[in-house]
């Protein structure tokens, strides 16, 4: 009998941290959600900080991953980035 480890190798990974903003004053805040039950609405009140403390604007279409435990497909968050400062996300259940 022979036994095969069913395990694939870790890719090697390269990431860096994003600039950290000096300020979060007047900028537009994007929203990505995850569609688990409670992400919705802890992006809403979570951004609505941002907006009462930092005067931030909520950009308006918030964008949903069709799953929630992958990546976002392809080209969603280059898209949401493009009209934003800065992007949150919420794993809620």
């Amino acid at each position: 009998m022979q036994l095969f480890d069913p395990t694939a190798p870790s890719p090697t990974q390269n990431h860096e941290l994003a600039p950290r903003l000096t300020s979060l004053q007047s900028m537009r805040i994007g929203l990505l959600c995850n569609g688990k039950a409670n992400a919705r609405p802890l992006l809403l009140k979570t951004a609505e900080l941002f907006r009462f403390h930092d005067q931030c604007e909520i950009v308006d279409d918030m964008v949903f991953k069709t799953n929630a435990s992958a990546p976002a497909e392809d080209g969603v968050i280059a898209a949401l980035a493009a009209r934003s400062d800065f992007m949150i996300t919420a794993n809620g259940d």
